[in-house]
């Protein structure tokens, strides 16, 4: 006989546990089912020196906010685990760690849902996936090809610049992972490449205001996609460290980091490269220019004044003089040894055996709703908005869920 639950809630992370709190106040029977730790991801999977992104006062989930005297500084990495756990603990979440699921599949003798996992299975008339968009490193074919002597390593499992052999890093990819990183080694002293794609330079502070507060007033965060589809691939990088500050790659280079277009592929010892960087930073003063219009269009409508005038970080820098667009790395002769792949993740639902996911291994939705009755995902990137599987956003589309569960007959 097979356990019985209402619902069952995948995942003990941000997502899993807003989605838990909602079901309590809609006095739904759950539990949640949790790989390894409350707030694994944070645990395991974050670099050592990692600072959360987003200042203080952003960190919360429905019915808890952070507690701090410093509203506008910024965190370690191993505070947001503690705050995961309080929370944990405030709600009572029915939490079951050490978990994992191996299969969601429909149920041979009733019309639920079955939940296989290493600890036994249970049936479930609901089902939310609430694992978050980070799982599976996502790493280019051609890596595999690359000499056997240089260490390689995903975001996902880098800690900290001791664990790399002596020698140039090569940093792909320019997100929010890649660019810190790349500061990081920077500072340590390595010579680093960095691989730059998509980027959209974003002030750390703006007019004396923190870019979270900006993207909240112009309802970036939390307005839905499809009433704004120009952010639908944005790609900001802000830092929290040393008290936050701007990510500038011209500000990289004049400090001596080589930047390079997108990698293309590996052949005869050299990696390929695009031409893509003096677009790619076009493109990220573009969009920088365009939220600037914006935050001092609504400054202007609120009467924010002269005091408020503060210039933003970001320099006016050109790329040096050294610099000339490279279509190739010889690997050798640049003395890389390491290679830091900060080139996302892919999800990785092969455990849901359902007729819910495309051709990609991506779910079929409508704001984390499938098709299949019962079905719901949770806490994905842009699943309705920016903000969806941010800490301080998961918990509106966990409320969405919550009702439409309560709504099911």
């Amino acid at each position: 006989m097979f356990e019985k639950i209402d619902t069952v809630v995948v995942g003990g992370g941000q997502a899993g546990l807003a989605m838990s709190y909602h079901l309590k106040r809609q006095e739904r029977e759950h539990v949640v089912l949790e790989r390894g730790r409350a707030g694994e991801s944070w645990r395991s999977e974050r670099w050592d020196s990692l600072m959360f992104q987003f200042p203080s006062s952003s960190i919360q989930l429905p019915g808890y906010a952070y507690e701090t005297d410093r509203p506008d500084g910024y965190v370690p990495k191993d505070e947001i685990v503690r705050f995961i756990e309080r929370y944990a603990s405030l709600i009572g979440a029915p939490l079951r760690c050490d978990h994992r699921v191996i299969a969601l599949q429909p149920s041979a003798v009733s019309d639920r849902l079955q939940v296989d996992t290493t600890q036994g299975s249970l049936e479930a008339r609901n089902v939310v996936v609430a694992t978050g968009p980070f799982q599976a490193p996502h790493i280019p074919p051609f890596a595999a090809s690359l000499p056997a002597e240089i260490f390689q390593v995903h975001s996902r499992d880098y800690r900290n610049p001791g664990q790399l052999p002596p020698g140039a890093t090569l940093v792909v990819g320019s997100g929010a992972s890649g660019c810190q990183i790349a500061e990081e080694l920077l500072q340590a002293g390595r010579k680093v490449y960095l691989s730059v794609g998509r980027f959209h330079k974003t002030p750390r502070r703006y007019r004396g205001r923190d870019i979270y507060w900006w993207f909240e007033v112009l309802g970036i965060w939390f307005r839905p996609l499809e009433l704004q589809p120009e952010v639908r691939n944005l790609r900001f990088v802000v830092t929290g460290v040393g008290g936050g500050h701007d990510i500038d790659l011209r500000r990289f280079a004049s400090d001596g980091m080589n930047l390079l277009g997108r990698l293309r592929g590996f052949a005869d010892g050299k990696l390929l490269i695009a031409p893509n960087l003096e677009e790619s930073l076009a493109q990220g003063d573009a969009w920088y220019a365009s939220l600037k219009t914006r935050m001092d269009d609504y400054a202007q409508r609120n009467g924010m004044g002269p005091d408020d005038q503060r210039p933003p970080e970001y320099s006016t820098l050109s790329l040096p003089d050294w610099y000339r667009p490279a279509s190739e790395l010889d690997l050798k002769r640049a003395g890389v040894t390491s290679v830091v792949w900060c080139s996302g993740f892919r999800l990785d639902l092969a455990w849901v055996k359902l007729p819910v996911l495309n051709g990609a291994g991506e779910p079929r939705h409508h704001r984390g709703v499938t098709d299949w009755p019962g079905l719901y995902f949770l806490g994905l990137r842009r699943t309705y908005s920016v903000s969806s599987a941010l800490l301080a956003g998961v918990g509106h589309d966990a409320a969405f869920l919550a009702e439409n569960i309560a709504a099911r007959k």
